[in-house]
């Protein structure tokens, strides 16, 4: 564990710390360039529409398009669905085990749709099915292809959304529990995320592939506690509670440490320490991981050097996501190639906020009304909008209350794009400066290639190793191999070779969902 400390500054400080910008960055696209993108997209097909001698779109615009039009269906579809108020009772009245069970189901649940979705989309913006995508091409099965794909697209944005709601939901219910639910949630999960993947043989791909998944679950589980959080500010700044006195009433996850001081910091205090605990618990436990997975493989801290080298290179260069040479210029919209690299899903996660967002507004606006003085932590999704009670009759104050509020939402909005604009320049920045560096890293990093030396072991060392492996791996102690039934006779090679093994995938055509040994 010598290098642990060194290995906390690679894999927490600049690989994951990295890939963490990089999801933000990815999840902040779909409300700052897309809507853009989508706006110009709409201009030059009204436009084209009203002219006969225009060209048709590029497939690029399409794209922006059909990626508005999945997003505002899928919203459209999900807010009569999905009634929070119904998943959070429903959920609240399953016992601390159910809770760890379903949580757990809705993660593998996660993983899997990530996975099918993620070619879904690949299929639906692919160059081939978006080219004959025209009005001035006639019917046909290649113009019906990106329809059929379309709905696809819509089905798994909508299963996959659902999936997240309830996930958020249990975890709000976890966190907002009158008992511990939230503590043996945390470290039932973690103590199976380090027994799972500590205790075994790793190379670097399969690490690579683990360090993709860390920083998606990472991200995921920020935007999560946030959202949370940001409902229990909205819900607790509505209400007359007294912290200082009346801190017994709460979930015991908002009094694990209590901090005596202003009130408002106090209060901000009780809100945020759930999450910044659940956070701080994860970071060590991937530090944890990472750090026994490579002392017991022997893998060196600068590995996530290279990593870091992979990222930059899809952010810098824009090639596609495999092989180089037969997926080049394969998919029109190459903004998203680090989340496919990564395997983040960024328009369900953009629904899940949309959907928040929308119920936090409705919430937000009946707080005049509550004159409740004691926290009730089911009251959060017990809400509903003005729009559903049928109230279209709006008074003078009214109207310029929500004229205040859209014009704080554009404020807010051009807020975003502009920190989107000064993370991605940097984004691009950085990435351009590590190109310098990179052949000279991937020179060193040899080092952890497959079959190398192990290391910290020396050269006596190695060759005792080697003598007791030909000794326990004796042919003679094997039995001839036999043919199952139906399967043709398999090779029998007494020298050990010819085993006919597969070439190991570099880690630039390395993506998470690639199976080389396990999906993480």
């Amino acid at each position: 564990m010598g290098t642990g400390f060194e290995l906390f500054k690679h894999s927490t400080g600049n690989g994951e710390g990295f890939g963490f910008i990089l999801c933000f960055d990815s999840f902040l696209y779909t409300f700052t360039v897309l809507p853009i993108r989508t706006a110009i997209a709409v201009f030059c097909l009204v436009k084209n529409l009203f002219s006969s001698s225009a060209s048709s779109l590029p497939p690029s615009q399409k794209a922006d398009i059909l990626r508005t039009l999945l997003l505002i269906l899928t919203v459209a579809i999900l807010v009569p669905l999905t009634d929070a108020s119904k998943i959070y009772h429903f959920v609240r009245g399953q016992d601390t085990i159910k809770l760890y069970v379903i949580f757990n189901a809705l993660e593998i649940g996660d993983r899997l749709c990530a996975s099918i979705g993620q070619d879904i989309l690949d299929c639906l913006f692919s160059r081939s099915t978006l080219e004959p995508l025209s009005h001035r091409v006639p019917f046909s099965s290649h113009t019906f292809r990106p329809l059929v794909f379309f709905l696809l697209a819509t089905v798994y944005n909508v299963l996959h959304c659902i999936v997240m709601v309830y996930q958020l939901i249990s975890l709000n219910v976890a966190v907002n529990s009158y008992d511990n639910a939230l503590l043996s949630l945390l470290i039932s999960n973690q103590f199976v995320e380090i027994k799972g993947s500590v205790f075994k043989k790793f190379e670097k791909d399969g690490l690579f592939q683990i360090t993709c998944a860390d920083i998606v679950e990472r991200f995921t589980l920020t935007l999560m506690l946030g959202i949370v959080a940001f409902r229990n500010l909205i819900e607790l700044s509505g209400s007359e509670f007294d912290f200082d006195t009346g801190g017994f009433v709460l979930p015991k996850s908002f009094g694990w440490f209590w901090f005596r001081g202003h009130k408002t910091i106090n209060f901000l205090w009780t809100i945020s320490y759930p999450v910044l605990t659940v956070m701080i618990s994860e970071m060590l436990v991937d530090w944890l991981k990472h750090a026994f997975i490579t002392k017991f493989n022997h893998i060196r801290p600068s590995v996530y050097e290279r990593f870091t080298d992979v990222l930059c290179r899809d952010l810098a260069s824009g090639s596609a996501v495999g092989r180089r040479g037969a997926r080049k210029h394969t998919y029109v919209d190459q903004s998203p190639l680090v989340a496919r690299r990564l395997g983040f899903s960024s328009l369900p996660l953009a629904v899940l906020a949309i959907l928040i967002f929308y119920q936090s507004l409705s919430l937000l606006f009946s707080l005049p009304s509550a004159t409740s003085g004691s926290f009730s932590p089911a009251g959060i999704w017990d809400t509903e909008s003005p729009v559903t009670r049928g109230s279209f009759d709006f008074t003078n104050e009214e109207l310029l209350r929500c004229a205040t509020w859209i014009f704080l939402g554009v404020l807010i909005w051009l807020c975003f794009v502009v920190i989107k604009i000064i993370i991605g320049v940097n984004l691009i920045s950085y990435a351009t400066r590590r190109r310098a560096g990179m052949e000279a890293r991937a020179a060193e990093d040899v080092v952890n290639d497959f079959g190398r030396d192990p290391v910290g072991e020396g050269k006596e060392e190695r060759q005792y190793n080697r003598e007791l492996k030909t000794l326990l791996d004796n042919q003679r102690d094997d039995m001839s191999p036999t043919a199952e039934i139906g399967e043709n006779p398999p090779r029998n090679n007494n020298d050990g070779r010819g085993r006919g093994k597969k070439g190991r995938i570099p880690l630039e055509e390395l993506t998470r969902y690639t199976m080389v040994k396990r999906i993480w």
